[in-house]
């Protein structure tokens, strides 16, 4: 009988024992851009490449079956590329078609098993995470 008034007794006071949105310990917001990043395959020898596409996504007409999302390109973009040590590997520009490739040489990335595509959009900052 202890048993179930304990058991009561926790599940009453379970509730309180969750966090409040103003206590969290930081903000997660969505990046502006949607990002597609690849390995490439035909990159060459001792050299590890990746093709990342950036685009923006209107969703006004998500409703609207003639319209739907609509994906524009982030032509022009600045990005700093990261090891998960925060160490800056490269800084690069995105094309016209919103794609830019990263390439390093092999040894730089030895040890590294995450990337961070980081940049500004629209005065919005981001940061984009790739596992190798």
């Amino acid at each position: 009988m202890k048993f179930i008034y304990l058991l009561l007794l926790l599940l009453l006071l379970l509730p309180l024992t969750s966090c409040l949105d103003d206590e969290m310990a930081f903000t997660v917001e969505a990046s502006p851009l949607k990002a597609e990043i690849v390995r490439l395959d035909d990159a060459p020898d001792g050299t590890v490449s990746y093709r990342a596409t950036f685009t923006e996504l209107d969703k006004e007409g998500i409703l609207d079956a003639n319209v739907g999302i609509i994906s524009t390109p982030a032509a022009g973009l600045e990005l700093t590329v990261y090891s998960q040590t925060q160490t800056a590997l490269e800084t690069v520009i995105t094309d016209d078609a919103g794609q830019v490739v990263f390439s390093a040489p092999t040894a730089t990335l030895q040890g590294v098993s995450r990337l961070e595509w980081a940049g500004t959009y629209q005065g919005k900052a981001f940061r984009l995470l790739t596992n190798l």
